[in-house]
């Protein structure tokens, strides 16, 4: 049963990769720079598909994945290669991934709460028979707990 777990959680980890990647390939696409090929996994190809000017293609290892632009790792005379781009253009390609693990994280937040109908405030209900601070001057029910030894709660 380990062994799907472990399983699980590689995928799980490509797909967040994946979807780090798609930021960068999204935003290279919208400020007009050259994709030349974006893939999801590492390793030989196990599907490639040409569409326009990018190679679209799923790799053996879901451990990763890439979105190679022109002009990424040599210089190119291409004027949609990344090194003929302006800083902020850099930048905002660069910054792409990061702020799709953000919104990705956002929404498993918002799918895990979507359901919340309440939320469980400290309130006492009643006490054991025999307790001790149940009293007029004391604890009573529908007091409402803020702190515990001087920590606040919620």
């Amino acid at each position: 049963m380990t062994i799907v777990y472990i399983l699980i959680a590689v995928l799980m980890f490509g797909l967040l990769i994946a979807i780090h990647e798609f930021g960068h390939f999204i935003a290279a696409k919208a400020l007009g720079v050259r994709v030349n090929e974006f893939a999801i996994g590492m390793g030989p190809q196990l599907f490639s598909r040409r569409s326009g000017e990018t190679s679209y293609s799923l790799r053996a290892f879901p451990i990763g994945g890439f979105c190679a632009m022109e002009g990424e790792e040599e210089d190119s005379d291409d004027p949609a290669a990344l090194n003929n781009q302006g800083f902020w253009r850099k930048l905002l390609i660069f910054a792409a991934g990061a702020l799709m693990n953000f919104l990705t994280g956002l929404v498993i937040i918002l799918v895990l709460y979507a359901g919340v109908k309440a939320v469980n405030v400290p309130v006492i209900h009643g006490f054991a028979d025999g307790c001790p601070l149940e009293s007029a001057s004391g604890l009573q029910v529908g007091d409402r707990i803020l702190s515990i030894d001087g920590e606040r709660i919620y």
